[in-house]
């Protein structure tokens, strides 16, 4: 991973900046978590096809990162830059 330093005389462009970044982060996380998954049901249950499961794994979890999203939407609204 890189570190990456945002800087602008406008704070709202750094936030902005901020979090296209840590979702940038987060998708490359979910995806790596994914991969990991599916390879691990593929050495566990080699003579199976466990693409559901890995489906349903991979929609669970996205389901609860929106959530999480949602909530902080929510926690945040009242604060102006």
């Amino acid at each position: 991973m890189k570190d990456v330093l945002n800087s602008d005389h406008d704070a709202r462009k750094v936030l902005q900046a901020f979090v296209r970044d840590q979702r940038q982060v987060l998708r490359v996380w979910k995806d790596d978590v994914n991969a990991q998954v599916k390879e691990h049901l593929a050495e566990k249950y080699p003579q199976q096809d466990m693409n559901m499961v890995a489906e349903s794994f991979e929609i669970k979890m996205a389901r609860s990162i929106s959530e999480t999203h949602v909530n902080t939407q929510s926690q945040s609204r009242g604060v102006r830059i």
